[in-house]
């Protein structure tokens, strides 16, 4: 049931739009503010309205599978995001992307059903595959898939994923060459130093792309923040699991029946004296 939940999650952000640029005869504009990406604020872009609208829902349910709302690492949250922010509205989109053609495919949640999708061929540095996994790899929903175990199976089941929801099926090339460029992916162990405070005195964090980091990705997902010099396991002591008032309760309890015998015993051994004591005179 939590697979299928994950699951369910990641085609709703996967959910993806067509971008303007990746028609060439169309040209990057200036929209203003984009809340889902806000590097990209004031800057020509590729996305529309409507792509905008539909990546900030989108990206709740990123924070829901891989951040840290859904036990997850908010730093590969972030490099999500960036990914496919720069996928969607990025100005020189068409450098490293191109729609190839429509095909009929198979539905990922349906094997019996066939989709007509478009065809999108998405060139992407090995480097950028590798790290943007590296910060996801030991997310609960990635432990949960065995495709997604290598980088490419990564990003290849991601692809897929945009079949049912986007109609469309990426392809992921990963080439050095005319490829899309991410500078400064985060590694999971990253520590944010920007931050701001609420009106309720709160400090947040972000990185430097205007993404909040609600807490610094763990041990558990992130082997990069485990701490060599750190005891992760103590030996069981003597008194490992005592409960003093337990036992205090059990001797009481052990103490008051032995007296309780005791004094019964004892109680007996004098009505026995007495008897014989009663015996003697009469006989006498």
């Amino acid at each position: 049931m939590k697979f299928q939940i994950f699951l369910i999650i990641s085609q709703q952000f996967l959910s993806f739009v067509f971008s303007a640029c990746v028609d060439q005869t169309r040209t990057p504009m200036i929209i203003g503010k984009i809340p889902p990406c806000p590097f990209y604020d004031n800057q020509p872009v590729c996305c529309r309205q409507d792509n905008i609208d539909q990546m900030t829902s989108n990206y709740r349910s990123i924070d829901a599978t891989f951040g840290q709302d859904g036990g997850g690492c908010d730093i590969c949250g972030a490099n999500l995001k960036r990914f496919w922010c720069i996928y969607t509205c990025d100005p020189d989109q068409t450098d490293f992307m191109e729609y190839t053609g429509r095909a009929n495919v198979t539905d990922p949640g349906n094997k019996n059903k066939l989709i007509e999708v478009q065809l999108v061929s998405l060139r992407t540095k090995p480097t950028i595959a590798c790290e943007v996994y590296s910060s996801c790899s030991r997310t609960s929903f990635v432990n949960q898939v065995s495709a997604m175990q290598s980088p490419g199976g990564f990003f290849n089941f991601l692809g897929e994923q945009a079949i049912s929801q986007g109609q469309q099926f990426i392809t992921f090339e990963f080439q050095e060459h005319d490829s899309m460029i991410m500078d400064n992916t985060w590694m999971c162990n990253h520590k944010s130093e920007i931050t701001t405070v609420d009106d309720n005195g709160i400090i947040h964090y972000w990185d430097q792309y205007g993404y909040e980091l609600k807490q610094q990705c763990q041990c558990n997902t992130c082997e990069d923040s485990c701490d060599a010099n750190q005891i992760l396991y103590q030996p069981t002591g003597v008194l490992y699991g005592f409960e003093t008032s337990y036992v205090l309760y059990t001797w009481l309890i052990v103490i008051l029946f032995a007296l309780g015998i005791t004094i019964i015993r004892k109680y007996q051994k004098n009505k026995v004296a007495i008897e014989n004591l009663e015996i003697g005179l009469i006989t006498s």
